[in-house]
């Protein structure tokens, strides 16, 4: 078994939804790397790490396209840190090159618009989606009935089991 295949129990996740994707945090995680560098820090693993999730995720010419992207939104295009601080212009950039990727045959295909971040996978095996909807549904009664029922008075040496 690799590590691109689900355990058991788990759910498989297409090749799309797999990390890194070509999304707005692993392009910041990638220009923060660079800023770092510059600075003198060592992070010699992390850069390398990161650098070929960034290729994996966006394709090896990545990089001719984001100084493109920024000349394009008048930007110089060692302006890099502007892309963490402006999340309006980060967003047009990341459009920018997944445009370009979408346009390279030799870049991986760009995602769709249906993509997000949640917090359970689609396909939850043990229904903790259901649990929280419903928790949700019920919290106000749920609030009532902690506020008028009086504490269970606990007794030492005994224990209830469920």
């Amino acid at each position: 078994m690799t590590s691109e295949e689900p355990g058991p129990g788990e759910p498989a996740v297409p090749e799309e939804q797999r990390w890194p994707g070509p999304d707005l945090y692993t392009l910041r995680g990638m220009v923060e790397l660079d800023l770092a560098l510059e600075r003198g820090v060592t992070v010699d693993a992390a850069h390398a790490l990161l650098s070929d999730a960034v290729v994996h995720a966006f394709g090896s010419r990545w990089y001719e396209w984001l100084t493109d992207a920024l000349t394009a939104e008048g930007r110089d295009p060692a302006e890099l840190p502007a892309l963490l601080t402006d999340d309006a212009l980060a967003e047009r950039v990341l459009e920018r090159v997944r445009a370009r990727m979408a346009a390279d045959d030799e870049a991986p295909d760009p995602p769709g618009g249906e993509s997000g971040w949640y917090a359970y996978a689609p396909g939850d095996p043990r229904g903790s989606r259901g649990r929280y909807r419903r928790a949700v549904a019920r919290r106000r009664e749920n609030a009532r009935q902690a506020l008028l029922t009086p504490p269970r008075r606990r007794v030492a040496g005994r224990r209830r089991h469920r």
